[in-house]
């Protein structure tokens, strides 16, 4: 009795978030949209083979899912399939016929601070003279000013996505220009952090051009899906020996044929390779929270996810009790590595906070940044694309990332306004000040 509810609301869920997806509009894409893009990506695959395998699990965290017993995240994860929805019926879209304000120069902008904060980032972790990547981006954190770049660059990545969609929606760039474009901003972050985030971005934004043409859309998304669990499953093994020896091609291509092999003699689980390209084993850290969190050794935090992104940049100096980085206190709590940060979809830490009164938490937490890029530039459907990317990375980011992408979207777009008015004014391929008269 309890699968055949279970199915019955999931199946519903599923279909109402199609229908509300399906009705999309790539030219007006906004922060809700994205939240409902994130959901189906990093929720709804992930959990409808949870439910027909009856569980889930992270061996190394000794954390297990199972839907028909863990009936309490399971609830969580079903509520959301109609919060989200809801809340896009009930708060709508720029009318189709809005003028679209965007300045011209966010689209090169973004590009620009994407290139720049990867090339920096890549300069500071030194991994030009080799060496493992992760241990030369933790030496990296010795310089106060990696930090803000890594922020930065976090940001970028996902905005750059943004920007090349709203580039095929004005007519100013082809379809087939704006995928080889993202492939190669793709690859030159993939070789410069080792991070793949990238590639699910890529992913995103080729179907949502693809939106309307079904069938190439589906042959992307199956494509996808039988190339994404390979290349993420050896990609862990490849950055960890590609930089080893030197980065060079050499080393490289040695570090793809040894990943090659290890992947050859060991094929890896189910949930191996579903973590590898959706990250479901959120879905498992949240079980443990739902579990584990509002007992009087770990009570729950109250507002900490609503001060957390706008006291990101704070000195711990003028406030030593600020909120820590849900992750990190994660990673501490499960695996007893202060060091592990651990997500656990936007849902964990809504939970965390509120406990059973999450979905009033998490909506007026949706709802306040949905607000916020609406107040940045309410009629530049650039930055409105710009919001609705980086709601997509809400869902496997704690609550900083939005905060920290607002900033600096917020940040551009008055820095782009101040240019405009000032009397710096374009000559040829610079910026000059123009002479009184």
């Amino acid at each position: 009795m309890i699968h055949a509810f279970v199915w019955l609301f999931f199946l519903t869920g599923v279909g109402i978030n199609l229908a509300v997806l399906a009705r999309l509009d790539i030219a007006r894409l906004d922060f809700l949209d994205g939240l409902l893009i994130g959901h189906a990506y990093y929720i709804l695959v992930p959990l409808g083979v949870f439910l027909m395998r009856g569980e889930s699990q992270v061996p190394d965290l000794g954390l297990a899912f199972r839907p028909y017993e863990n009936l309490g995240t399971t609830a969580v994860l079903l509520g959301g399939m109609y919060l989200f929805p809801i809340l896009r019926i009930l708060f709508a879209r720029l009318p189709a016929g809005a003028p679209d304000h965007s300045d011209p120069r966010m689209v090169p902008g973004v590009i620009a601070l994407f290139l720049l904060t990867s090339l920096a980032s890549f300069a500071l972790t030194g991994l030009a003279s080799g060496g493992h990547w992760q241990d030369n981006v933790d030496g990296a954190f010795a310089n106060p000013a990696f930090l803000p770049i890594k922020y930065a660059a976090n940001v970028a990545r996902n905005a750059v996505f943004a920007v090349l969609l709203y580039r095929v929606t004005t007519g100013a760039m082809r379809v087939r220009g704006a995928l080889l474009a993202g492939a190669a901003l793709a690859v030159l972050d993939l070789f410069t952090t080792f991070n793949r985030i990238t590639a699910v971005y890529l992913l995103l934004m080729s179907l949502l051009l693809l939106k309307d043409r079904p069938w190439r859309m589906m042959l992307a998304g199956v494509g996808s899906l039988f190339l994404l669990p390979t290349f993420s499953t050896l990609w862990p093994i490849f950055r960890g020996l590609a930089t080893a020896q030197g980065y060079t091609l050499q080393s490289f291509a040695l570090a793809w044929e040894a990943a090659r092999r290890v992947g050859q003699t060991d094929a890896g689980s189910i949930d191996a390779g579903l973590n590898s390209v959706f990250e479901s084993s959120n879905i498992v850290v949240l079980n443990w929270i739902v579990q584990n969190l509002g007992s009087t050794e770990r009570p729950y935090l109250a507002f900490a996810m609503f001060a957390r992104p706008v006291t990101l940049l704070l000195p711990g100096a003028l406030w030593p009790g600020r909120p820590e980085n849900f992750g990190l206190s994660l990673g501490e709590a499960i695996a007893h590595i202060p060091s592990l940060a651990l997500n656990s979809t936007l849902y964990g830490e809504s939970y965390a906070n509120f406990g059973w009164f999450w979905p009033l938490g998490l909506s007026a937490f949706v709802l306040l940044w949905h607000g916020v890029y609406r107040l940045i530039a309410p009629q530049s459907r650039v930055v409105q694309i710009m919001g609705a990317f980086a709601a997509i990375a809400m869902w496997r980011f704690d609550a900083s990332f939005i905060g920290c992408a607002a900033l600096l979207t917020g940040g551009m777009v008055v820095s782009l306004r101040l240019l405009r008015i000032s009397r710096i004014k374009p000559s040829g391929r610079f910026y000059w000040a123009q002479r009184r008269a």
